[in-house]
C-alpha cells in the first residue's frame, strides 16, 4: 500500500476557507506570498500586523497576484493546470488513481484554510483513501478553547494527528516561541490523546536552525509524542550555488527516537533549479537513508503544488525508479508503512467502489 503523507484538498482559495472571514484568509495568504517574494519587507517587525495595500487577489491558473508601484506581479504558487484554484477531494482522488497511490494524509496548513470540518467530510466520504490532520491556533494553544478544539478534532472527527505550524512564530519575532513551557499543558493533552504531530517549520535561513534546536528540546521533553517534520531536511536554508550540505547537528535531531523526516524534494526543486529525476535530491535521500535508516523516512508529495515542478506520478517515481539503493522492503516502509505506524492509520478498511480503467491511453 502506498500512502502519500503530504496531500492537500481545499475549496476555492479566494474564499474564507474556514477562517472567520474571507478578508482574514486573504490577508494571511497575501502576507505569506509577499514575504516570499520580498523577504526584506517581511523582516520589518510590524510586517504581519500592517496593511499591505497591494490589491492582492487569488487569480486563475495557479497564480497569486498583486499590484505594486504601478506594476502587476504574480507568484506561481500552484501549477498553471489548477485553473480555478481549488482541489476538491474527487480531483485529488483522480490524481491518486493515475499515480497509483492508495491513501493520502491531508495536511491542514492555514494557507489553504482552517479545514478541520472540510477534511472530516472528505474522510467521511472516502475513509479508505483520506486521513485527516487537525488545525488549532498555535498562538493560543495554552488556552482552554484550543485544548477543547484538540479534543474535538481527535474524539469527534477521529483524526490521529495534529498539523502544527511552528513557522507562525517567526511572525512574532520569536521563532522558538512554540517550545515555551507555557504550552506544556497543551502538549500533555496531545500525549494523553495518543496522537502524532506533523510539524511545519520555516524555510528561512535566518530562523531554520533556531526552530530546529527548539524542536529538539521539545522532543526531549515529550519523547512519547511521535513527530513527523514535514518537508524533512529542508533545502533552502543550506542551498549554496545549487548544492546542499546538511550539518551534523541536523542529523542528530532526526536521530531522536520520536522524530521522523518527510521525503518531499520535488516540491523544493524550484530554488536550486533541479529537474526530474532529481539526481541531486536522490543523493540527499541516500545520505538520510544510510545515516538514519528507512524506518525514519516517509514519502510525501505536497500535491497539487508539486505539479509546478513535475507531475504527481514523477514525485513518486523519482524515488521508486531512481533510488535503487533502497531495498524493496525498506521502500515499502518509506511509501506507507512508517506513516501508517506513526499515525495509527487503518489500512484494512473496506474499499469504496472504484471504476476500473479500461486501458492505458
Amino acid at each position: 500500500m502506498i500512502i502519500d503523507c503530504h496531500m492537500h484538498v481545499f475549496p476555492w482559495l479566494g474564499g474564507a476557507c474556514g477562517w472567520e472571514s474571507q478578508k482574514a484568509h486573504l490577508d494571511y495568504l497575501q502576507k505569506f506570498m509577499y514575504s516570499a517574494a520580498r523577504p526584506q519587507a517581511a523582516a520589518r517587525p510590524d510586517f504581519w500586523t500592517s496593511e499591505l495595500n497591494i490589491n492582492f487577489r487569488v487569480g486563475k491558473f495557479g497564480r497569486m497576484e498583486w499590484s505594486e508601484d504601478g506594476v502587476e506581479y504574480y507568484r506561481q504558487f500552484m501549477p498553471p493546470s489548477l485553473q480555478e484554484q481549488s482541489a476538491p477531494p474527487e480531483f485529488i482522488l483522480a490524481q491518486m488513481e493515475h499515480a497509483g497511490v492508495d491513501m493520502a494524509v491531508l495536511q491542514n496548513c492555514k494557507l489553504y484554510g482552517k479545514l478541520n470540518d472540510y477534511f472530516a467530510e472528505a474522510v467521511r466520504k472516502y475513509p479508505d483513501r483520506f486521513v485527516g490532520t487537525g488545525e488549532i491556533d498555535e498562538f493560543h494553544a495554552d488556552e482552554e478553547r484550543e485544548i477543547s478544539k484538540l479534543r474535538y478534532i481527535t474524539k469527534q472527527l477521529g483524526f490521529t494527528a495534529l498539523f502544527y505550524e511552528a513557522t507562525r512564530f517567526v511572525e512574532t519575532d520569536n521563532p522558538a516561541g512554540f517550545a515555551d513551557k507555557k504550552f506544556d499543558r497543551f502538549w500533555r493533552e496531545v500525549s494523553d490523546l495518543g496522537i502524532a504531530v506533523l510539524w511545519n517549520f520555516t524555510s528561512a535561513k535566518a530562523h531554520y536552525m533556531a526552530q530546529m534546536r527548539a524542536f529538539a528540546a521539545w522532543a526531549d521533553r515529550f519523547p512519547e509524542i511521535p513527530s513527523l517534520v514535514t518537508m524533512g531536511f529542508c533545502v533552502r536554508p543550506f542551498l549554496d550555488q545549487g548544492k546542499v550540505k546538511y550539518p551534523k547537528e541536523l542529523f542528530a535531531i532526526f536521530k531522536k527516537p520520536n522524530v521522523f523526516a518527510e521525503l518531499a524534494y520535488p516540491i523544493q526543486a524550484g530554488p536550486p533549479g533541479w529537474d526530474y529525476p532529481f539526481p541531486e535530491a536522490n543523493e540527499l535521500i541516500r545520505q538520510q537513508y544510510e545515516e538514519l535508516g528507512a524506518h525514519k523516512l516517509c514519502w510525501g508529495s505536497d500535491m497539487p503544488n508539486v505539479e509546478r515542478n513535475c507531475t504527481y506520478r514523477q514525485s513518486l517515481t523519482h524515488l521508486t525508479k531512481y533510488c535503487d539503493f533502497i531495498s524493496q522492503q525498506d521502500m515499502e516502509l518509506i511509501l506507507g508503512g512508517n506513516i501508517a505506524r506513526i499515525m495509527k492509520i487503518k489500512t484494512d478498511l473496506p474499499r469504496t467502489p472504484r471504476p476500473k480503467r479500461a486501458d492505458v491511453a
